[in-house]
């Protein structure tokens, strides 16, 4: 376009040149030659042929003369045009050459610009090009200097993913040269595999045209999979993707990494997993980060992800919204490890608690990053203490209702106060005493409380089998409800539509039939257990043998005031024997003086009383003459004697011809007498036994005397049962003392005026307070003896005073005890409580957290101890690892910096190895297994392990066994013993360094020394150097565990032996070692 405007202005101004030249001159000639032909045709002539010939031969000639010299014209008109346009030619010529120094690369070259028209503007857009064109080609050399620079390989991919271009790095990594990779598909340089991962990224960067990173792996020339981490990116032109480019980055020593990084994990995990206890790593999301197996075990599902609250307790909200403690919440705030019990429902309805110990994981700045929480379960221990508490409750209701039996003999007075105590122990708002009309078949409420008399008058009588209390008099089962209003079993009851809810009908048993019901209802649901329907049965049973004993008492009174004249001295022995076995509770002396009395009064030669057993035999149980066979089977089931016709029948047996019987079977020992009376015993329907009177000659009975002695056997029974219940009670008694005397913590009881009921053994051998000295006191005048008690003193003033307002409480604190020691404990106070939840006392657990506390101590400096020492290796490992990453170490320096790594990982890991050893040992899971050992074998076994040791250092090993060669021991830790004793003295020794073993036999026990000549300890580590993580002087020198020692130390204790260390500096050291000599059997 610009070479057409330069043709049209030379020929614009060629023309005008030309014209101005050409236009006047032919005007001028023109002008000439019609004049001359005017002034020729004013002179009259005729025109001839030759005439007209000249003028045109003159034409002719003009235009013939005029020709050359209009060419001449034009060729100085285009001389002239050139000379006024000899600036554009010039710039013309400028620019040619100007565009040969650019093709010559001379990108420095710059033109005058000598007009300001279009070439003016051409000229200067010329070296704008070419300043734009130098400083392009500078900008891409340095690209080209910095891609050809790069570390990492590149590699650049068309729109057809074939290679277009890579780097020096690219060829250095994978070995393919420009020349191979140019034009080749990407795809001819990875698996199948990866083929896929990277056809998969390249498709997504199309689609969504942005940058991604991936790892793959790339074959290399060599066919060696090389693992390489591909940062790619689209090259746009516009708004189009024409080109990819793909950053590979060596991944081969960050996979290396990640998996030492990874078996570190795997230690860590096996560390929580070898732990009993769950363990979880909770974050601030109060959600599991890392849980061990015991956890993942007892929830049947990973935990990891859940939150704590749900994963723990099967709570779907958090702790501190039900009003619990969170444990986890607490150490968040505070920083600090906080230990509490944590109670939760199990979906099958248990309960269980939980003893939560929190620590928090902090970063070095101290902020709280997560929670681990150890949580042990103690719900054994929580639910025995809560049954003690409920039996001391259970015995305390029995003992207060069997002393108001036992305190009268006035039903009316016996009837009311059971009422009450029953109606207090269960929390009822009422009840009644129903007793049996036998002629009138009918029951009438004589006693009653919490119902007005309107409605006992409208309940009126209730016949036998009718509303519930009929039934229990029939059947004599108890019946219970938690709400009558809703149960099924009874259709028809005057209870059911009278607001009562919680309803119970006991039945009051005498000996042979129902005297009453018992009756108590509550206006709420009461759930009766099976261990209250025990209760409420045995209360009336003793109730209904109690009433049992008031009547028989009573008729046996009006029976001796009738026969007092007859049987006066008899009587009033009588009498003396009844209150006896109303009382006794060993019955074997009151039975002998009651058959002696009964011999005496019905003159009879021989008594006897045969106890009924389980298996239906009658057992010879007491008799008036002392007999051997006492305790022995005198007729067994099957065998139909007078005593067994006589409990079948349920009534005394007279046979006044004992050999004219041929249908019983008569024992030896009573062979020889010709009368007999058996009357049996029976309480309720148990039979008890049965109690035989023999005579020599022939006796015959009134029917007063039989009921006289059934009286007296019915006392018997009854005096019997009660011994026996007692009896039982008082074992149930002596276990829940024993229960109590063997809690490990200190147990106080207090009664509400806050006196000391008892203690058990542990507070007195806690303390140093005998019971006899407690007992009676006010709980913290006990403590008055020292005046360090005072804290203590008021703390367990106020855990009482809060324990009297029915809360439980625990508090930490210190006693003084009589052993003048100073004793940590922590102090829980119970409320007791009775059925109406009105607090009848007080128990106060005092425990001593001396173990604990010094466990927390040792717990605490392990964790310093442990963090300190694993800070130094995990520090060099992760900042070299940080540096290799990101590529700031020099190539002749990455396998000293992975050295270095790979060396600091073997101490962490064999530190790791050293404390679980410790820690297996401590905890009493590791255990002794003795073999027979030949110890020349094992140093030979020992010295060839350290060749290599030796030999690198030009070291020498000998051993004198001292002419000991096969003992019993623990091959293992011997072993290990004298490696760590050897490898110590290798490691703190110089080169050419001697060491020697050497046994021998000390009394009982077997010596092994190593002696060394190496550099020796100061005389101030000695002390220290069985201390955990304690390197002395030489720690800085060479770098270990700091664990050898400490394992050798807790190895020797479990082998019942000892350790000594003799060393001085700059000569050598000798560890002894000490443990039991036992040979070969």
């Amino acid at each position: 376009m610009f070479k057409t405007r330069i043709i049209y202005r030379f020929i614009t101004v060629l023309l005008v040149f030309a014209l101005m030249i050409v236009v006047p001159f032919s005007l001028s000639v023109v002008k000439q030659a019609q004049k001359m032909i005017e002034e020729e045709e004013k002179v009259e002539q005729v025109q001839s042929e030759e005439y007209r010939n000249m003028h045109r031969e003159f034409t002719d000639r003009l235009v013939g003369q005029m020709l050359p010299f209009i060419f001449y014209i034009l060729v100085l008109s285009f001389i002239m045009a050139i000379f006024f346009l000899r600036t554009l030619l010039i710039s013309l010529k400028n620019l040619q050459k100007g565009s040969r120094a650019l093709q010559e690369g001379r990108l420095d070259t710059r033109l005058p610009v000598i007009s300001d028209d279009e070439l003016g503007d051409v000229t200067r857009t010329f070296n704008d090009m070419a300043e734009s064109l130098k400083n392009k080609t500078l900008e891409l050399g340095k690209k080209d200097l910095y891609i050809n620079a790069m570390l990492d390989p590149l590699w650049v991919v068309d729109i057809e993913d074939r290679v277009t271009d890579i780097n020096p790095a690219f060829t250095r990594l994978f070995g393919y040269s420009r020349e191979n990779m140019i034009g080749s598909s990407v795809y001819d340089f990875v698996d199948e595999r990866n083929g896929s991962i990277l056809r998969r990224q390249i498709e997504e960067m199309l689609d969504r045209g942005e940058s991604s990173i991936y790892e793959m792996n790339v074959l290399s020339k060599n066919g060696v999979q090389i693992p390489v981490l591909i940062s790619g990116s689209p090259i746009y032109s516009g708004d189009r993707i024409v080109a990819k480019i793909g950053v590979l980055k060596d991944f081969r020593e960050q996979s290396s990494l990640r998996n030492d990084l990874q078996q570190s994990l795997d230690y860590i995990e096996t560390i929580m997993d070898s732990i009993p206890d769950e363990i979880v790593v909770i974050d601030r999301n109060y959600r599991i980060n890392m849980a061990n197996r015991v956890s993942m075990l007892n929830a049947e599902r990973d935990l990891t992800g859940e939150l704590c609250h749900h994963a723990l307790h099967g709570s779907s909200v958090p702790c501190w919204t039900n009003g619990f403690e969170c444990p986890t919440q607490i150490v968040f705030s505070t920083g600090k490890t906080h230990k509490t019990v944590h109670e939760h429902l199990e979906p099958d309805g248990q309960k269980k608690y939980h003893e939560i110990i929190a620590s928090p994981v902090t970063d070095p700045s101290g902020k709280v990053l997560h929670v681990i929480e150890l949580l042990r379960d103690i719900t054994d221990r929580m639910k025995s203490e809560e049954q003690i508490v409920q039996k001391n409750m259970e015995l305390t209701a029995l003992n207060n209702i069997s002393s108001i039996l036992n305190r009268s003999l006035k039903p009316d007075d016996i009837f009311a106060k059971v009422l009450d105590k029953m109606i207090e122990m269960l929390d009822m708002d009422g009840g009644g005493i129903f007793f049996l009309d036998e002629a009138a078949k009918e029951m009438t409420c004589q006693y009653h409380k919490g119902v007005s008399e309107d409605y006992v008058k409208m309940i009126g009588r209730i016949r036998l089998g009718d509303d519930v209390p009929g039934k229990v008099a029939v059947t004599g089962q108890l019946i219970t409800t938690s709400d009558i209003a809703k149960d099924a079993r009874i259709e028809r009851s005057v209870m059911k539509h009278s607001g009562m809810r919680g309803y119970c009908c006991i039945p009051i048993k005498g000996k042979e039939r129902i005297i009453g019901v018992f009756c108590l209802f509550s206006f709420q649901t009461h759930l009766f257990t099976v261990e209250e329907e025990n209760i409420l049965s045995a209360i009336g049973e003793m109730t209904g043998m109690a009433l049992e004993n008031i009547r028989l008492y009573e008729r046996m009174r009006s029976l001796f005031e009738q026969q007092r004249n007859r049987w006066a001295d008899e009587h009033q022995q009588l009498l003396h024997i009844s209150g006896r076995l109303g009382a006794a509770v060993d019955i074997e002396d009151s039975m002998k003086q009651v058959l002696g009395l009964m011999k005496k009064v019905f003159r009879s030669d021989f008594v006897w009383m045969l106890s009924h057993d389980q298996g239906h035999n009658l057992l010879l149980r007491f008799a008036t003459e002392v007999s051997e066979k006492e305790g022995t089977v005198v007729y067994p089931s099957d065998v139909s004697s007078i005593e067994k016709y006589a409990l079948s029948k349920r009534h005394s047996v007279v046979v006044n011809d004992i050999r004219s019987e041929e249908k019983f079977y008569i024992s030896q020992d009573v062979s020889s007498y010709h009368s007999a009376v058996a009357v049996p015993m029976f309480v309720g329907e148990k039979p008890v036994g049965v109690c035989s009177l023999y005579y020599s000659m022939h006796r015959e009975f009134r029917e007063e005397d039989l009921r006289f002695m059934e009286i007296i056997t019915n006392m018997i029974s009854v005096a019997i049962e009660r011994s026996e219940f007692y009896a039982r009670a008082g074992k149930e008694k002596e276990l829940a003392d024993t229960i109590l005397q063997s809690v490990q913590e200190g147990i106080m009881t207090v009664d509400i005026g806050g006196r000391i009921i008892s203690v058990n053994q542990a507070f007195e051998k806690m303390t140093g307070i005998r019971p006899e000295r407690a007992i009676t006191l006010p709980v913290c005048e006990v403590f008055r003896f020292s005046e360090e008690n005072i804290s203590f003193r008021l703390l367990l003033g106020e855990s009482v005073e809060e324990a009297k307002q029915g809360i439980s409480t625990t508090r930490s604190s210190a006693v003084t005890t009589l052993y003048g020691n100073r004793v940590p404990v922590t102090i829980t106070s119970s409320p007791i409580l009775d059925r109406n939840g009105v607090v009848t006392g007080i128990v106060n657990l005092v425990r001593d957290v001396s173990r604990e506390k010094e466990l927390d101590k040792m717990k605490t400096e392990l964790i310093r101890s442990v963090s300190h020492e694993f800070r130094t290796p995990l520090s060099a490992i992760v900042g070299m690892t940080e540096m290799l990453l990101h590529g700031d170490v020099e190539d002749e320096k990455v396998n000293k910096y992975l050295g270095t790594i790979r060396n600091e990982g073997v101490r962490l890991s064999k530190m790791v190895t050293e404390l679980l050893s410790i820690a297996r040992i401590e905890s009493g899971k590791e255990t002794l297994k003795f073999s027979s050992l030949d110890l020349n074998e094992l140093m030979k076994e020992i010295t060839e392990a350290f060749g290599p040791l030796l030999s690198n250092k030009n070291a020498v090993l000998t051993y004198d066994l001292g002419g000991i060669r096969t003992i019993v021991a623990d091959e293992g830790k011997l072993k290990q013993l004298l490696i760590n004793f050897i490898d110590n003295s290798l490691t703190f020794s110089d080169e050419g360094c001697i060491i020697n073993v050497a046994a021998k036999r000390h009394d009982a026990m077997l010596e092994i020394s190593v002696t060394d000549n190496g550099w020796g300890i100061p005389d101030e580590d000695i002390a220290h150097l069985s201390e955990r993580f304690y390197r002395g002087r030489h720690g800085d020198r060479v770098k270990g565990t700091g664990l050898g020692l400490a394992l050798c130390q807790e190895i020797l204790s479990m082998l019942n032996g000892s350790m000594s260390i003799t060393s001085k500096l700059g000569e050598g050291t000798k560890i002894t070692m000490s443990i039991p000599h036992r040979e070969v059997p």
